[in-house]
């Protein structure tokens, strides 16, 4: 799990970000951006394999507050063709202060065995 600096994450959305570089069929890669008060967790997953092939994915995102802690999941199934950079979700939320959100996104192939992942962590501070 990588820890990202908020500005470091804007930084890297605006510059496109960087695949974890795993050995699979795909490569996986959690995005988060800012803009006012909201946050974006967007799941990307791009092809490494020379055919078409089909996966599951899971986007998690987990916000931890004084309030307490709330979850969102998204999935789903989708194919990816060779070469291709595929936009799997988008998760917008209100940014608070002191929150700390955890976002994870999963690949599977469709027989369940995971082939791609990726997470990020995000703490907001006060300024």
């Amino acid at each position: 799990m990588k820890r990202v600096p908020l500005v470091l994450a804007a930084l890297m959305a605006q510059l496109g970000g960087a695949f974890v570089q795993v050995p699979g069929p795909c490569q996986a890669r959690v995005e988060l951006t800012q803009h006012d008060q909201m946050l974006t967790v967007a799941g990307h997953c791009r092809s490494t394999a020379p055919e078409p092939a089909r996966y599951r994915y899971q986007l998690l995102l987990v916000r931890q507050s004084r309030a307490g802690r709330s979850q969102t999941s998204q999935g789903g199934e989708f194919t990816l063709l060779p070469n291709q950079d595929l936009v799997l979700s988008e998760v917008h939320v209100s940014r608070l202060a002191h929150d700390e959100y955890t976002a994870k996104l999963l690949i599977f192939n469709l027989t369940g065995q995971e082939v791609a992942r990726d997470s990020a962590d995000q703490t907001m501070i006060v300024h």
